[in-house]
């Protein structure tokens, strides 16, 4: 008799003791087994804001100075990225202020929602000066773009938080 037949023959007249499910998966394991891909931006951090948009295929991903567009089927694939700093004038302010220059003074994505079927709507901490700003995605889904609409500049009070260490959480309500 062959072993794997005879196990699952006793597990279905409720013999077998199953096993405790498995908990934990190291990172190693999960790269191995489970096809898992990997997601890295040079010379940025924190990706605190995520937006998963299936129509187009794509995640949008807000971090450090930019927001970034990604494929949903290969997430290691080369992201479209947007660069999205603080003005210099912000940066220096928050510094004078006597925040870190280097790692609080800059802008902070923390919110991305869909605003409508061509744009999205990004607000960051902007150096201690909270700003939002709509991000032109394209019309075609084939063609994925990322374009900052500079005559839709908003200011994020209210919307985004001043500093970096604190979270955000958002609801985007559109009024008909």
């Amino acid at each position: 008799m062959i072993p794997g037949l005879a196990l699952l023959w006793v597990a279905g007249l409720g013999v077998a003791v199953p096993s405790p499910p498995r908990l934990r998966l190291s990172f190693q394991e999960l790269q191995a087994w489970h096809g898992l891909r990997t997601f890295r931006l040079e010379r940025t951090c924190c990706y605190e804001a995520l937006l998963v948009d299936e129509e187009r295929g794509r995640l949008f991903v807000g971090a450090e100075n930019l927001v970034a567009s990604l494929s949903l089927d290969n997430i290691s694939k080369r992201a479209k990225k947007l660069a999205w700093p603080a003005p210099v004038e912000w940066r220096e302010e928050c510094n004078w202020a006597g925040k870190d220059i280097g790692t609080e003074c800059m802008n902070f994505v923390k919110l991305l929602h869909t605003y409508n079927r061509t744009h999205l709507l990004a607000c960051g901490t902007g150096a201690f000066h909270p700003t939002c700003e709509f991000v032109f995605v394209g019309h075609r889904l084939e063609e994925p773009m990322l374009q900052l609409d500079l005559q839709r500049l908003e200011d994020g009070k209210g919307k985004s938080p001043y500093d970096p260490s604190h979270r955000a959480a958002s609801v985007l309500v559109a009024s008909l």
